[in-house]
């Protein structure tokens, strides 16, 4: 029976609501003080929540906190016109189905009946009108009171409505989100930008599993006793940290500023680990760094905009100015890859460059506010150059928006992110936060880069030409070449629901310098110490700054054109070189009008990509030049359904009349995919962007079997290796054991590059010393040994681990990475050891999931059916079936339950279809399987498709 509640009465709006501006850009998000009035509305504001909503014990059925979001969103939003009731319903039960297995909601198109299905319990409700969002938190409420009445004790309820909340908000914006309570509280650390520890920066070794340090920041505590990049930290407070969540680590290493924290280290040249016990300090999160340059230049680097980033540029510039006999001839200020921050922040440190005039401009409900620059306290007219990357956003835009639009300062690097909006957070009493689009900002003259950016007045181009050369095992690699990997990065206007772009368009750069990208050994050390000296592009900004008579823009633009054509001389002739190194005539030349090109694609004698070999696949493209002239700095640049074959660059050089020339280029990491058709575009053009043609291709890429595992654990204390204890096969206190896992390879494929590793969930009553183990290359049908060692130190409660075992690139790619299923990598269990006693025996087995019926892997029509059945010895929890991002079929099992079947049939959108099928059963062991379907309705693909399976044919039986 489908059920109702009652409205809640709506909040009365309150003239000013508790919310604070921030600027979000692309990896992270600042917030701004809230003032006192507006910590007295957040009273007023928490009396009428509370009167609405009562302060009984949480009860999803209640929503309290969607509607909570509601009301922000309906009341604050930047754009009512982008609310859609029946899209943002869709997408609120779509983010719920993901996150909760047993969770169902099917809806036929253009009909008001939802069918709600949790596990084995189902009911039908019609949906009444949605006409606002207040008709859609009803609607959301109902089905919410069926959730809270029938999903299982283990489904944490708020995690339910947050996904709700967040699927309501996804058909918004991406920038619009509710943050979780540990989202929300990590995020408040980065926006105070400083907080008590010991000041590394920390990663899990992929190899041991061991907290490893990338790096001491300088002048920390860390730093002054010692600590090293690439050391190990065993234990901290004598817990050892081996596969230890860095979550958990980080907030064992942070604390009160004055605290101490002693942890246990290893390096390479210690005979021993080593106790080091250090006093936290403040440790300040992104600091502006500086250095004065040869010349008189400064140098600036703000990765974000803090609470204190506008004094700490002042002190920067100051110092800068004593060493330098009182003054500047210039400054780089370097904001690549900086996120946003603090608006105040922005609007102050562009004050401090600037005298009079808008900095910028905040659009919000059709109110304007101006931020203009004050005469006071503004740096002498020296030359500055912004140096700014595809991932500078938010507030790092407007300055450079405000000093380039005011004349103040060269721009110079790449296009920026493109985000014009604000942001408002709003914090909730469970700590999470709600984070809010509610205005667009403008730069001045009143112009949007929403979805634009900044654009430079000299663009930058980073080159990337490496010749062929061995690995440290003496493994030959092919030259790697490319041109154009930053038209790669994402911005603003490639994110989904994005809002609108502006329409003045982007500004075409006034000089363009390709330069080639100096190649970094990627094993030395890292450092937060600046090496400019090896930084072409502030290299280049230094010289342009020497160079110009002026700090206005407009004049050194005019003077830049000798450091210019310099640069891109030399630049020239070091591309010409190494490309000369890498086989390829790169020189310049006249081109004929109209060329005449072939283009052919050579994948192998099969004419397939194979990704069973057990060498990598290669791609030769050949082009054939049937002009009667030379061809000069030809190249083909791919774009593909296929991922392994998107953005691939290939390159010729010149081509005389006649003449054919072949690109080798390996084909990007197929491991792990499954069968698969999609089609290639090979766009020809030369080095100057002129467009030469271009030629598709349908390819197919057979796939690789994979491995799969069961496992099976024995207890060895007697001695055996290393071992320490009385050899009963089982866990006591005082022991050191060996906990032994064999590993059975029980898939269809070898595995190459397996793992098995335990977490321990006991604290200090475990000392953990071997919690990684790599599996040795492991064929079907072979099992190994995988030993891990630990103390039993105290306490008489079961031990509590977590062990998994998995492929690190021989697992199902199409599903896990494309489908979004990424908790599915790894086989994982709890694992618990009572004291005394021994463990649990027998071999444990992932359900076995088998699909007896599959379209082929390019179809014309438009129907497709998916079944089979999943078998378990132990019982078949349940089976889910997705079609793209939408879930399409469940089925419950239960213990005792040994065979599940399944059967859908959905129509297809034309081009490429992605099924993933999903088994687990009751021991929480699991099988995930993805098929691959093209569908084109005219039959082309299916004629020129080398070797796919017929139409209806199985792709499995």
């Amino acid at each position: 029976m489908s059920q109702r509640f009652p409205r809640l009465p709506r909040v009365r709006r309150l003239p000013v609501l508790l919310g604070v501006a921030l600027l979000c850009g692309v990896a992270g998000q600042m917030v701004a003080n809230a003032s006192i009035g507006e910590m007295e509305d957040r009273t007023l504001l928490q009396q009428a929540l509370d009167a609405a909503f009562g302060q009984e014990d949480y009860d999803l059925a209640q929503l309290r906190l969607l509607e909570r979001t509601r009301y922000f969103v309906e009341d604050k939003y930047v754009e009512p016109e982008r609310f859609d009731p029946e899209a943002m319903l869709d997408d609120a039960l779509s983010f719920v189905e993901r996150q909760v297995p047993e969770v169902l909601f099917r809806r036929e198109v253009d009909s008001r009946l939802l069918h709600l299905s949790v596990d084995a319990h189902t009911t039908t409700v019609e949906l009444g009108d949605l006409r606002d969002l207040e008709d859609l938190v009803f609607e959301l409420r109902r089905v919410a009171g069926f959730l809270e009445d029938h999903l299982g004790a283990d489904v944490e309820r708020p995690e339910v409505e947050y996904a709700l909340i967040n699927g309501m908000l996804s058909s918004l914006d991406p920038h619009t989100i509710l943050m979780p309570p540990a989202v929300s509280k990590e995020m408040e650390v980065e926006n105070q930008g400083e907080f008590g520890g010991l000041g590394i920066t920390i990663t899990i070794d992929k190899g041991d599993g061991w907290l490893t340090i990338e790096y001491p920041l300088q002048d920390t505590p860390a730093y002054r006793v010692g600590l090293k990049a690439r050391d190990k930290i065993l234990r901290i407070e004598d817990e050892s940290t081996l596969n230890m969540d860095l979550e958990e680590a980080v907030s064992k290493l942070r604390g009160k500023v004055g605290d101490p924290v002693t942890i246990t280290v290893d390096r390479e040249s210690f005979d021993s680990p080593r106790e080091f016990t250090i006093v936290r300090d403040t440790i300040r999160i992104n600091p502006v760094s500086g250095e004065l340059m040869e010349g008189g230049i400064g140098y600036i680097k703000i990765k974000s905009f803090h609470t204190s980033t506008a004094r700490d540029l002042e002190t920067h510039l100051s110092a800068f100015k004593r060493g330098n006999n009182g003054s500047l001839k210039g400054l780089v200020l370097d904001l690549r890859a900086n996120p946003g921050g603090y608006l105040h922040q922005a609007i102050e440190v562009s004050d401090h460059f600037l005298s009079s005039g808008v900095i910028v401009v905040t659009v919000e409900e059709g109110r304007r506010e101006e931020k203009k620059a004050r005469n006071g306290n503004t740096e002498p007219d020296y030359p500055i150059v912004v140096l700014v990357n595809a991932n500078s956003a938010s507030a790092s835009e407007i300055v450079a928006g405000a000093l380039k639009r005011h004349q103040r300062a060269v721009i110079v690097g790449d296009r920026t992110f493109g985000k014009g909006s604000v942001q408002n957070l709003y914090p909730n009493t469970d700590e999470s936060r709600l984070k809010l689009t509610v205005a667009k900002y403008l730069t001045p003259g009143d112009r949007s880069i929403q979805s634009v950016g900044i654009s430079p007045d000299i663009r930058l181009v980073p080159s990337v030409v490496v010749p062929a050369r061995t690995d440290k095992e003496g493994v030959g690699i092919l030259p790697s070449v490319s041109l154009f990997w930053m038209d790669h990065l994402a911005r603003e206007e490639d994110l989904d629901r994005a809002l609108g772009k502006s329409d003045l368009g982007k500004e075409a750069p006034h000089y363009e310098v390709r330069y080639l990208l100096p190649v970094k050994d990627e094993d030395a050390p890292r450092s937060d110490a600046l090496e400019l000296d090896q930084d072409w592009e502030v290299q280049f900004s230094r010289d342009l700054l020497l160079s110009v008579p002026s700090a206005r823009r407009a004049e050194m633009l005019q003077s830049a054109n000798r450091v210019v054509e310099r640069h891109q001389r030399t630049q020239e002739r070091q591309l010409a070189a190494a490309f000369q190194k890498v086989g390829v005539d790169w020189t310049a030349g006249e081109q004929p009008s109209h060329p005449v090109l072939k283009v052919d694609l050579d994948l192998g004698e099969d004419g397939v990509a194979d990704a069973a070999l057990a060498e990598d696949e290669i791609a030769r493209l050949k082009v054939t030049n049937h002009s009667d002239a030379p061809v000069h700095r030809v190249l083909a640049r791919s774009n593909s359904s296929l991922d392994w074959l998107d953005g691939q660059e290939y390159y010729f050089g010149r081509l005389d009349p006649g003449e054919t020339r072949e690109w080798v280029q390996p084909i990007r990491r197929i491991d792990g995919f499954t069968d698969q058709v999609g089609q290639v575009t090979f766009a020809l053009q030369d080095g100057w962007g002129k467009a030469l043609g271009s030629v598709e291709k349908t390819v197919r890429l057979v796939g690789q079997p994979l491995p799969e595992f069961a496992f099976s654990f024995a207890v060895i204390d007697g001695g055996e290796e290393g071992t320490r204890g009385n050899g009963n096969g089982r866990v006591d206190l005082g022991e050191q054991v060996v906990l032994r896992a064999t590993v059975h390879n029980v898939g269809q494929g070898d595995s190459l590059d397996g793992f098995a590793k335990i977490k321990n969930r006991s604290g200090k009553r475990v000392d953990l010393k071997v919690g990684r183990v790599s599996l040795e290359p492991l064929a079907q049908g072979q099992e190994v040994a995988a030993d891990f060692r630990f103390d039993v130190r105290e306490g008489s409660e079961p031990l509590s681990f977590e062990f998994s075992v998995g492929e690190n690139t021989r697992y199902d790619y199409n599903a896990i990475l494309q489908g979004g299923f990424y908790g599915y990598h790894a086989q994982t269990m709890d694992l618990e050891l009572p004291l005394g006693e021994g463990v649990q025996a027998g071999l444990h087995a992932p359900p076995r999931l088998e699909i007896s019926r599959s379209p082929g892997l390019v179809v014309s029509s438009p129907r497709a059916v998916v079944s089979g059945l999943v078998r378990d010895d132990e019982g078949v929890r349940d089976v889910m079936v997705y079609l793209g991002e939408e879930k399409i079929f469940y089925q419950g099992g239960g213990a005792g339950v040994s065979i599940v079947p399944f059967s859908v049939e959905e129509k297809l959108e034309e081009g490429q279809n992605l099924f993933v099928v999903i088994a687990r059963d009751e021991g929480g062991l699991t099988d995930i399987q993805s098929i691959n379907v093209w569908f084109d309705p005219t039959g082309n693909s299916l004629a020129r498709s080398p070797e796919a399976p017929e139409e209806g044919e199985a792709a499995a039986d």
